[in-house]
């Protein structure tokens, strides 16, 4: 005889309350969260194995090119230029084997659309005067607050636009270029082309113990939260639950200093010096110096263009 609720269908069996209240706990939030990083993280070193534009030049060449772009753009003043540059820096995402979508999000949800908020106040007459194009709203009188001038009608200004759409612009480009480096290239890669910008070995040496560590440190998070999981059948009281994850982050800065300890001492017995070296051996050939002249035009033609649409 077959039990009555073997037969039940699973989406009919009302779950616990106490399991219900846990499927959206911290316990799940962490593990998501976790998991989330981990695969960002992984799915970065993808893209940057692929057989794509951006991947198959030489990071050093990469890194000061992009560099020299950023600064071009920094100084551009013309809206058009810049965006024209943004739309330049798509192409390179497509060409480099990147989807289009995720690379806007990867861009779009950070810096540029908090630089959005930033630049509002400068769409107004208050902050930027000039010719109205959009009257707000009327106020009694003008006040004046020291040297500050508040006017009878604030307005949103043609001058207070183009300044918005140019800063928003150059962020947007710089972000951009900025996560094209960082996804088109390995991040131990990454690390050693700095050392063409005089970065010293130390620095180096700590960032890419850094990012080790916290990948390692975020598995170990995932792992205990999903035993956790795997082995709770009802959650106890939120004081119970503090105390638990107190303990737990006891626990992780203790093998936090431990793990060090390991790496420092396998460091040592390998022969650390305090000089780093990589099995990486970057070879400039004529795919990257066609790179380079492709730069040098860009950034030249964009400062011609930009001074004649906007003279000094």
């Amino acid at each position: 005889m077959i039990p009555d609720w073997l037969t039940q269908d699973c989406s009919s069996v009302p779950m616990p309350a106490s399991l219900d209240r846990g499927r959206s706990g911290f316990v799940e939030k962490t593990i998501n969260n976790a998991a989330r990083f981990l695969r960002d993280t992984m799915v970065s070193e993808t893209i940057a194995c692929r057989n794509g534009l951006l991947q198959a030049i030489d990071p050093r060449i990469k890194l000061i090119t992009l560099l020299v772009v950023i600064i071009s753009v920094s100084i551009l003043r013309s809206p058009i230029v810049i965006w024209g540059i943004y739309g330049l820096t798509l192409l390179l995402a497509v060409a480099s084997s990147i989807s289009l979508l995720f690379f806007l999000k990867r861009v779009w949800l950070f810096i540029p659309l908090f630089s959005a908020f930033i630049v509002i106040p400068a769409l107004f007459n208050v902050v930027t005067p000039g010719e109205p194009l959009l009257t707000v709203f009327h106020l009694a009188q003008g006040y004046d607050f020291g040297p500050y001038h508040i006017p009878g009608t604030i307005t949103i200004t043609g001058q207070g636009v183009l300044t918005a759409v140019t800063f928003i612009g150059r962020v947007s480009t710089s972000v951009s270029l900025a996560v094209l480096l960082t996804l088109t290239t390995q991040w131990s890669n990454l690390l050693q082309a700095l050392r063409v910008l005089k970065v010293p070995r130390i620095f180096i040496l700590i960032l890419g113990m850094t990012y080790r560590y916290i990948i390692l440190l975020v598995h170990t998070v995932y792992d205990i939260h999903v035993a956790r999981k795997s082995r709770t059948l009802h959650y106890g009281s939120t004081v119970s639950e503090q105390r638990w994850v107190a303990s737990r982050m006891s626990y992780l800065l203790k093998k936090t200093y431990l793990i060090s300890l390991d790496v420092h001492k396998a460091m040592l017995s390998r022969g650390y010096s305090g000089d780093i070296r990589t099995l990486t051996i970057f070879r400039t050939r004529g795919y990257d110096y066609a790179w380079c002249l492709f730069v040098i035009f860009v950034c030249a033609f964009s400062l011609v263009i930009d001074r004649t649409m906007v003279p000094r």
